[in-house]
């Protein structure tokens, strides 16, 4: 047929035409941008290929350095930190109330945080080598500009994940690496049961619970899922025990844990005691194969107790 426009034939045609593209796009334009926006909201996607910066591990250090070093220079003893957050303030909230903080620190009325200017901190002369007190306290995440730093110890209790298995899995690897990397934490012990991450050594539950139960050293223990029975209370006793040097994550939720945080695909996590935190934000040490797949990762019993 020949076309013209004067012609109802060729009017027709064109409706058609016209009508089939609408069609063809109504369906298009929605799904490249349902998929451009998962891609960017999911952070297993794309977190594994963002690199720690190396100047980060050396920030923490120097203010944990630096709360040792202003405490011992006061004749303080240290009350131990439950949670440090890093930014331009430098806050602590502190494992027991102390209204009199040394300088440069400030408390708040109930002495239960301690606050002090960053550049203040800086300024604080250090003495000695990496801090014993802060062997098992790791960066956990970011909110905007400032990081927060959590000793696992202090918990005094397990810390469980629950979420979908994959975001259980970056979050738990970025911590233990970091172990594995921290200057303050050169002599942690990082033992494994159910071989969550494969970093750490391989232990029994038996050998596990034994290494907390000596305390010989400061410790992270990291299990796939808690202990059943008497094991698993046993090992939440002796994590309550004041004093003690070890810490433990569990990569599944129990009813025995003291935290559970719930870790999501979108690079947050969420607890009651941390709020809404950035766990993409930490990085890699290494970035990993963007091929790789990113299921998987958390034994088979854990991902049945997402």
């Amino acid at each position: 047929m020949t076309w013209s426009f004067l012609t109802p034939e060729s009017h027709l045609l064109l409706t058609m035409s016209v009508v089939v593209l609408l069609g063809a796009l109504a369906v298009v334009v929605p799904t490249i941008v349902a998929l451009r926006r998962r891609t960017s909201t999911d952070a297993l996607v794309w977190a594994d290929q963002v690199r720690r910066d190396p100047a980060a591990a050396w920030a923490v250090d120097r203010v944990l350095r630096g709360i040792e070093a202003s405490c011992a220079g006061a004749g303080v003893l240290f009350p131990g930190a439950v949670r440090i957050t890093l930014g331009h303030t430098v806050r602590i909230d502190v494992a027991s109330p102390t209204i009199a903080p040394p300088a440069p620190w400030t408390a708040t009325p109930d002495g239960r945080t301690w606050s002090a200017p960053m550049w203040a901190l800086q300024a604080v002369p250090l003495v000695g080598g990496a801090p014993v007190e802060f062997a098992t306290a790791v960066p956990v995440g970011t909110r905007e500009d400032e990081t927060v730093v959590v000793d696992l110890r202090r918990v005094r209790g397990i810390v469980a994940l629950r979420g979908e298995g994959a975001a259980r899995a970056a979050l738990l690897v970025r911590v233990v690496e970091q172990f594995t990397a921290a200057p303050w934490a050169a002599g942690t012990t990082v033992l494994e049961v159910g071989s969550p991450v494969g970093m750490g050594t391989a232990v029994t539950v038996h050998e596990a619970i034994a290494a907390v139960t000596a305390d010989a050293t400061p410790g992270l223990l990291v299990v796939s899922r808690v202990p059943a029975g008497a094991d698993g209370r046993e090992l939440a006793r002796l994590l309550e025990r004041p004093g003690g040097r070890w810490a433990c994550i569990a990569a599944a939720p129990d009813p025995l844990a003291r935290w559970t945080i719930a870790v999501r695909r979108d690079g947050t996590h969420v607890s009651d005691e941390l709020g809404t935190l950035q766990w993409a934000a930490l990085g890699r040490s290494v970035p990993v194969d963007p091929a790789a797949a990113v299921d998987g990762q958390v034994p088979a019993d854990a991902r049945e107790q997402a």
